[in-house]
């Protein structure tokens, strides 16, 4: 175990301000919680803070007050700045931050107010003269004076310590604005500045929302360059607005109003919910919760029953609604069909509308009732005798979609609209002809199974099998023992010769036997399109091969170990070294490759994509890589891509490489449009790609300017000498230099040791931690990973963890200067650091010198890093301040409910006035 100092202080800080805010939330009284933890030498490590410039500040008070006020001590243990702040920073720069009542200005070293309190966050000053503060709801650089010299986005914030003492760069968060990504132009929009939200175009037109505080902000619309089509302040809503044509609607508190694109007001109406339509039509909710349909220009058309339009869903160029008592279709010339149904059903159907209700009949038969069929004019397929003549039939719809996954012109090939099984088992089968009629004849025996296109299989009544199209009539006449349901132009028959001997056959979709040779009907594995797919040899000698059914030939030659169907012209493939893609001649279009483990999966455009993660325990998802070939060239257009790339449009894949960020690539592998960091969120709708992203860090200048983008996703912390930092981006660790340059781009995972032109990483091949130079030679290897305790590198020493788990220190060179004797260190600070020996000592904590010797005893009860040759210690039930020989200069102690200073014998120096515990109370005793 190891002394992180930062975090300690952070945590004991963080604990004393819960302490404090219960405290804040009653009346004053004789035992306040934040002077209970100042009090108590145990819990008061984060009642005083270390010196910086010859200061420290202090927490101190007295049980009268409702909180401790902070004042600063000097070396000698002298209060040298009344404390008179709620909250204090060190001094950096001759200035101090502080917070007086709930604002933060700035005091010099004789603490004089240098800037007046105005500032609801403020840093230290940089070694050029400036300081971060928030102001307004802004961040903003100000100088020594506290005039404001640059002010920041509204996107950035302050969540990190800004200017840190002896860096010139302070880490600042930036909310990244979304992007919205074209693929038909391979082009990023342009945006203005602040602009936190984008959405899908509507009306040739991008919302956007741009701030105007750091949460919140008025909502526009961008045209496809960037630029303000409508702006903003024209129509004054904070929430997204929805633009139909040229009329806005816009939401206030609580209703929709419409405007023009000038803002100007259409309609002095007010509605609860508004939904666009195709033709520029509105579906709105008025005050009364009455649904009606509005024209282009505002006017009412008709009323819509609410209890047959809930769930809304776009088929074609109709808008559909149902609810619990029917469904109302909406025509792009506003024609209204009102249909009235029972828990309607819907359903898509080659360019057809299914609309069914639930059977009230009962019995083991009872199935959805067909309503009614329309098509994409809304003309209804099926008169009312037929549908009175259904209600005798179980009724199962072919080939039907849900709508919300198929498009109203989608065809199949060849069935009848349904199966009709008659609820007297007594009557023959019959179909719902393409013309929405009953078809049926008494030859029939059964239907079906189904394929997936026609003809559809039916047997007779003496047994023999045929197949019937669209209206029910005989395709291929019933001559066969068996046919299997068709997916393509051929499928399988068996055929009885005039010796009673069964065979199989080929047909195709017109009973016509195609006569391929025995030997390839004998070994055939299955068929795909027009393709056969055929075996030679046995076992492990076996190997596939394709004959084509319509040219009756061999296709490809029986050499793959394995062999699938065609799709597009191209094939998977196997042989001894892996899969690869062949094209229709069986020539590689993607060779196999034994490094590749994945199997290439048809994506798309002749693309193909490969997982080097899809056998089962090959690899775990987060480790998972894919990559994208192209069958064209038989190349690899990405690899090393750490998600499963999604289409964008007709010819470009959203890709998430492994180095890190984002980008748009063609299906020729170029790279369209990139960013540097991933997306929190993707939403694709044809060909654009809009794309989220949460805050990240990036660096400023002492001006203000970004000296690094905000492409990372933790703070920067550059160490000194190198001024290097460790970058958290995408979950990857990346060393960058003050420029933001990689100066090891093979190092991932290194940190830079402070004080030393060193840097360590992990090996997780071999479980070592390895120390290397600024160049990347290899200086030395320590078994067990972190082992080098980076965060507590400091006056050209580290501590370092040994084999036997205890901690001793090494040099720049990786030289033993300390045995590991200890078991826990902190970082050397003016030629002391912390140490715990337990097997000697047990808990207590002292401070050894260079040499590993105790130059302070373990006496402590917990201790600081020595800073200006002063650490606050905790002793014999005192804070004390020591120097770096352990004497005491001085001690805060707790006398008559008050926190006071105290010399070394325990006389008191500050408040000047010696305390008196005759009129109060004392809290914990006094000393």
């Amino acid at each position: 175990m190891i002394y992180s100092e930062t975090l300690k202080h952070v945590m004991n800080f963080s604990a004393l301000t819960l302490v404090l805010a219960a405290a804040f939330s009653t009346p004053a009284h004789a035992d306040e919680a934040w002077l209970r933890a100042c009090a108590n030498a145990k819990t008061a490590d984060g009642c005083q803070q270390p010196f910086q410039q010859g200061l420290a500040p202090v927490l101190m008070g007295s049980s009268r007050d409702e909180q401790g006020l902070w004042g600063y001590i000097d070396t000698s243990g002298n209060m040298a700045i009344e404390p008179t702040y709620r909250e204090a920073r060190g001094f950096v720069n001759d200035l101090a931050a502080v917070k007086k009542d709930d604002l933060f200005g700035y005091i010099d070293v004789k603490g004089n107010l240098a800037i007046a309190p105005r500032f609801t966050r403020a840093t230290d000053f940089n070694t050029q003269g400036t300081a971060l503060v928030v102001t307004d709801n802004r961040l903003a650089l100000i100088d020594r004076k506290g005039a404001v010299i640059k002010t920041l986005p509204f996107a950035a914030s302050l969540d990190s310590e800004g200017f840190k003492q002896g860096q010139s760069l302070a880490s600042v968060q930036m909310q990244i604005s979304p992007a919205l990504w074209n693929a038909s132009t391979g082009r990023s929009l342009a945006l203005p500045d602040d602009v936190m939200n984008l959405d899908e175009p509507q009306s040739g037109l991008i919302p956007a929302q741009v701030r105007d505080t750091g949460q919140s902000g008025y909502w526009g619309y961008l045209d496809d360059n960037g630029g303000w089509a409508i702006d903003p302040v024209k129509l004054k809503t904070r929430n997204e607005p929805v633009l139909n044509g040229d009329v806005v609607a816009v939401k206030g508190k609580s209703s929709w109003t419409f405007v023009d694109k000038s803002g100007v007001s259409l309609s002095k109406e007010q509605y609860k919910s508004v939904k666009p339509l195709s033709s520029g039509s509105w579906l709105v909710v008025d005050a009364n919760n009455t649904q009606q349909l509005l024209s282009n220009k505002l006017e009412k058309i008709q009323d819509i029953p609410a209890d047959q339009a809930d769930v809304f869903h776009v088929w074609g160029n109709w808008l559909v609604g149902k609810g619990a008592k029917g469904i109302v279709m909406i025509g792009p010339d506003n024609r209204v069909i009102d249909v009235k149904a029972t828990r309607p059903q819907w359903l898509s159907q080659n360019g057809h509308l299914w609309i069914l209700q639930a059977d009230s009949r009962a019995g083991e038969d009872k199935s959805a009732q067909l309503v009614q069929i329309y098509d994409a004019n809304g003309v209804g397929l099926v008169t009312p005798s037929t549908l009175t003549a259904l209600n005798e039939y179980k009724v199962q719809p072919l080939d039907t979609r849900s709508l919300e996954d198929a498009p109203a012109n989608s065809q199949s090939a060849g069935l009848p609209m349904a199966l009709l099984t008659p609820i007297d088992k007594q009557k023959t089968p019959s179909v719902l002809t393409a013309q929405g009629e009953i078809f049926t004849s008494p030859q029939w025996a059964t239907i079906g199974p189904v394929g997936l296109r026609g003809p559809l299989v039916v047997k007779t009544e003496n047994g023999t099998v045929g197949a019937i199209g669209p209206n029910g009539q005989w395709v291929i006449q019933p001559k066969f023992k068996q046919i299997t349901p068709f997916d393509g132009a051929y499928t399988w028959a068996s055929i009885v010769d005039d010796k009673n001997v069964e065979s199989r056959k080929v047909i195709d979709s017109q009973g016509n036997v195609i006569d391929i040779p025995t030997r390839v009907i004998q070994t055939a594995q299955g068929i795909s399109g027009t393709d056969l797919l055929y075996t030679q040899g046995d076992d492990s000698a076996r190997r596939w091969g394709m004959w084509d059914i319509t040219a009756n030939s061999a296709k490809i030659a029986a050499q793959f170990t394995q062999l699938e169907s065609f799709h597009d012209g191209f094939a998977l493939a196997k042989v001894d070294s892996g899969w690869g893609v062949i094209d229709a001649k069986g020539q590689w279009a993607i060779a196999p490759d034994a490094a590749r483990s994945g199997k290439p999966q048809p994506v798309g455009d002749s693309i193909f994509l490969v997982s080097d993660g899809d056998q089962p325990g090959e690899h775990s998802d987060s480790n998972r890589r894919y990559s994208l070939y192209s069958a064209v060239t038989g190349l690899a257009l990405a690899t090393d891509l750490v998600s499963n790339p999604q289409k964008v449009g007709d010819s470009h894949w959203l890709i998430q490489p492994s180095k890190g960020g984002v980008g748009l690539m063609d299906d020729d592998g170029r790279s369209v449009v990139s960013k540097e960091i991933v997306p929190e969120s993707v939403h694709v709708a044809g060909n654009w790609a809009l794309l989220h992203f949460g805050p990240h860090f990036g660096a400023i200048d002492s001006q203000g300017d970004w000296q690094i983008a905000p492409i990372y996703s933790a703070a920067l912390n550059f160490i000194a000498p190198q001024n290097w930092a460790s970058a958290l981006s995408d979950k990857r660790i990346t060393l960058i230099d003050a420029n933001g340059v990689e100066p090891l781009q093979d190092k991932e995972g290194a940190q830079p040791l402070a004080s030393m032109d060193r840097i360590a990483m992990n090996d997780d091949n071999t479980g070592e931690t390895v120390l290397y130079d600024t160049q990347g030679n290899e200086i030395q290897r320590y078994s067990g990973l972190n082992s080098i305790a980076v965060a507590l590198s400091s006056e050209g020493m580290v501590p370092l963890r040994g084999s036997n788990g205890l901690y001793g220190f090494i040099d720049s060179n990786g030289k033993p200067l300390i045995g590991a004797y200890f078991t826990q260190v902190g970082a050397m600070k003016d030629t002391r650091a912390k140490a715990v020996k337990q097997d000697t000592y047990g808990a207590q904590i002292g401070y050894i010198n260079g040499s590993g010797t105790f130059a302070l005893l373990p006496k402590f009860d917990w201790a600081t890093d020595f800073s200006e040759k002063r650490a606050w210690v905790a002793a014999k039930g005192s804070v004390q301040l020591i120097n770096t020989d352990g004497v005491v200069q001085a001690q805060l102690l707790l006398r008559c409910n008050q926190r006071v200073i105290a010399d070394a014998k325990g006389k008191q120096s500050w408040p000047a006035k010696t305390v008196s515990c005759a009129s109060s109370t004392q809290a914990g005793g006094a000393q």
